[in-house]
């Protein structure tokens, strides 16, 4: 292709990325794992994104199909922006809404994760116990999150295909408006509310995405907001069994500290 070399990020826990130019001097990305569960996912990244690029509103990463083991495509245009516009919301919920109508035997095809509502709820009850013993998680939040568990009325009833890192790290943005998605490694079949959490817990704004979302045809249910709410307050679980897991034991430290001060809400 003869791609001429730029900068080269290596700040990223699972890839490193190479941002290059062509010969008209138009931007490329190539990824490269470091880890060998980053490398696995590769080939169902690739087919998700085959399959969602015709069907969602803004672009996302088009992968050459002859390079296996590093993804490698255009740019997509816009840039980064920590300080995303009404119009950014409204088109992460337009979005997340036609991301979410993809069946589950079109998801099924690509090899990416699939978990059904039932396995959503028993992961999150695996992950609770797991920090009640890992994490030094309280009885009163423990409590708390059995409540939740038990409560039907705040699990969605259908899984869906999540991007499950949507925050403005991987969005862009172009003259206020979204106009492309990037890093799928977490993507996945399952829940949701992990395509709301990251943009909630940094912005607030869910009764403002929820009804977004509703008016594009989105999933809602009487307990989403709830459900979403507790997602993102679950937050030093994931991070902290991520630690214990990957053997990184900063995020362990981390969510020990946070989890330490989390009560849950009054009332």
């Amino acid at each position: 292709m003869g791609l001429r070399p730029g900068s080269l990020v290596e700040s990223g826990g699972d890839f490193r990325v190479l941002h290059a130019l062509d010969a008209q001097g138009d931007p490329w990305i190539l990824r490269q794992p470091r880890r060998e569960w980053a490398l696995k996912r590769m080939g169902p990244e690739r087919a998700l994104l085959d399959l969602v690029a015709d069907r969602v509103p803004v672009p996302v990463p088009r992968w050459l199909p002859e390079h296996q083991d590093i993804a490698v495509y255009r740019a997509l245009p816009g840039e980064r922006n920590d300080e995303p516009s009404d119009e950014y919301f409204e088109d992460v919920a337009r979005f997340l809404a036609a991301l979410h109508a993809i069946s589950q035997e079109e998801a099924a095809r690509t090899g990416v994760e699939m978990r059904l509502p039932d396995e959503i709820r028993s992961t999150i009850a695996r992950k609770i116990h797991r920090a009640r013993a890992e994490l030094a998680l309280s009885d009163e939040l423990w409590r708390y999150w059995q409540a939740w568990l038990d409560d039907d009325s705040t699990w969605p009833p259908r899984s869906v295909v999540a991007h499950a890192d949507i925050c403005p790290a991987n969005t862009l943005v172009d003259n206020g408006r979204l106009s492309g998605v990037i890093d799928w490694t977490d993507s996945l079949f399952g829940d949701p509310a992990a395509d709301f959490r990251r943009l909630v817990k940094q912005f607030g704004r869910l009764d403002e995405l929820v009804e977004a979302y509703a008016r594009h045809g989105g999933l809602v249910w009487p307990g989403m907001r709830r459900h979403v709410e507790e997602r993102i307050r679950m937050a030093p679980v994931d991070s902290g069994l991520y630690g214990v897991d990957s053997g990184q034991d900063r995020y362990v430290t981390s969510a020990l500290e946070r989890l330490a001060l989390l009560r849950p809400p009054a009332g």
